[in-house]
């Protein structure tokens, strides 16, 4: 069986708002990578819910929105989504901020 490499994940600590159809949801990203999320919503979505996501914090990454697919989901635990949409102009912002988080994570503050 192939092992399926995952893209590296940042911790973060990010609000989202969320929709599905008609509805919208507020909810905390728990980690974020250039091709997916890990979200702890209010409430828990089967895999394969298609969502809306629209995240960020300026100034550092301005409103990011993607559309996305559940790939897993576990009460208490999360709901880890997989982009299957996103801008070319919102995917280069989300790698700088990935980029930047992660160089600060490195090299923490004395």
């Amino acid at each position: 069986m192939p092992t399926i490499k995952r893209a590296p994940r940042l911790v973060a600590s990010l609000t989202v708002t969320l929709s599905t159809g008609p509805a919208h949801y507020i909810g905390d990203i728990q980690n974020l990578s250039c091709t997916g999320l890990c979200l702890h919503p209010r409430r828990v979505f089967p895999v394969g819910t298609q969502l809306h996501l629209v995240f960020g914090q300026p100034p550092g990454l301005p409103a990011i929105s993607v559309d996305g697919i559940v790939r897993w989901s576990e009460k208490g635990k999360g709901v880890g989504v997989e982009f299957t949409s996103i801008s070319a102009q919102d995917h280069e912002a989300l790698l700088r901020f990935l980029t930047a988080q992660r160089a600060a994570q490195s090299f923490p503050l004395k």
